[in-house]
């Protein structure tokens, strides 16, 4: 990847992206195993153990706003390289039609693992039994439409287009007004701008997935968004925040602490917070997500800029895993769960067998087709 003022490859970028992926198999595959995601989690098993919840939710507050923020700072670069029309004809191919080819067969696939769940689990969690008691309806209600985990590409399309509409807002006056802030000031405007978006919703926020954009979902990856475009418009910007980077990785993990302390046991809806304990609750999500966020992009910018064979290569696959782990990881994990292993062993089996068996699917099914192009796009080092 390139900055703007220069050739010059990002390999901390490549590498960060390539880690964040893995971290959403450990992720998805850590919540069948999490007290708190018992009652909604489709393959949750009847063990668990609370450090899945402390791995789970510190995760999952930095891992999808470091995509958007990546995400963000791409779509400058290819705006800055390509033009208006270079820019959407990169997009549209690239994430619109992943969408497009995918969503219906992942819905397929999907369902037939739900179904298989229903009738080969013996220990069934929680949302099998109520799918089944849906279903033991005389007149089964019909399902929701769902962008099920493709809600990133979903809403991602929303940004692109709101970005392209909005360029006469990001004009020099506002980079020059931005670039004459001190790092607290914007780390405490970005992290004040996220709390509205997340007070509206459950704690902690759930994914987006339904047919509908979700403002909030617009509005609270949009901030990191913006700041991934911000980064690649003005270049010095992440060395200015780098003497803080220390500071922010401890600021993070005392609100994290203050977050997880205030999670409720259950993710029900009768167990949320309300009131003043939301705000607080939510004031520590949105400092935990923003601090932990410019960490990493931080640390990787340090430590992760170098040629990596195998980060390089986990980063040409990562598009294809992020598409199709999940139904592969149901299906593992209905597998496991009347077996009796320790919790531990189902989570290290289901996530190792997810990972082995999607890079076996890309290279049997991807590498030789016309896909790869769409889904691995140029990325030889």
């Amino acid at each position: 990847m390139s900055d703007g003022m220069g050739s010059a490859r990002l390999f901390y970028l490549d590498n960060l992206r390539a880690l964040a992926m893995l971290a959403g198999v450990f992720f998805h595959a850590a919540l069948a195993y999490s007290p708190m995601a018992q009652p909604f989690w489709p393959s949750a098993d009847v063990l668990n153990h609370p450090l899945f919840d402390v791995f789970a939710w510190a995760s999952h507050l930095f891992r999808m706003p470091l995509f958007f923020l990546l995400a963000g700072f791409f779509a400058a670069m290819l705006l800055h390289k390509y033009g208006d029309g270079g820019f959407w004809q990169n997009r549209l191919r690239r994430v619109g039609l992943p969408l497009l080819l995918f969503l219906p067969l992942l819905t397929l696939a999907v369902g037939a693992v739900m179904q298989f769940g229903l009738a080969h689990v013996q220990q069934q969690p929680p949302f099998l039994a109520f799918i089944q008691s849906m279903l033991n309806q005389a007149e089964p209600p019909a399902m929701p439409l769902s962008t099920m985990h493709l809600w990133f590409l979903y809403h991602l399309l929303f940004l692109y287009l709101l970005t392209w509409c909005g360029r006469i807002l990001l004009n020099r006056q506002l980079a020059h007004w931005v670039s004459e802030r001190k790092p607290y000031q914007l780390v405490l405007l970005l992290v004040l701008a996220c709390v509205p978006a997340l007070y509206s919703v459950s704690v902690p926020f759930q994914a987006p997935e339904w047919i509908f954009p979700a403002l909030w979902a617009l509005w609270f990856y949009g901030v990191f968004f913006s700041l991934g475009y911000a980064c690649f418009v003005l270049p010095t910007l992440l060395a200015r925040f780098d003497p803080q980077r220390h500071y922010y990785l401890l600021l993070g993990a005392v609100s994290y602490a203050f977050y997880y302390t205030l999670l409720p046991a259950t993710l029900l809806p009768q167990s949320q917070p309300q009131g003043l304990l939301k705000l607080a609750v939510t004031l520590f999500e949105s400092s935990t997500a923003v601090l932990w966020t410019l960490c990493t992009v931080l640390y990787a910018r340090r430590w992760l800029d170098w040629n990596s064979s195998w980060l390089a290569y986990m980063s040409k696959v990562s598009f294809w895993v992020y598409i199709v782990h999940l139904p592969l990881l149901f299906f593992i994990q209905f597998l496991l769960i009347d077996l009796p292993l320790a919790v531990w062993a189902k989570f290290i089996l289901s996530s190792g067998a997810t990972l082995a068996i999607s890079l076996l699917g890309f290279h049997s099914l991807v590498a030789p087709t016309w896909l790869a192009s769409i889904l691995a796009g140029n990325q030889t080092r």
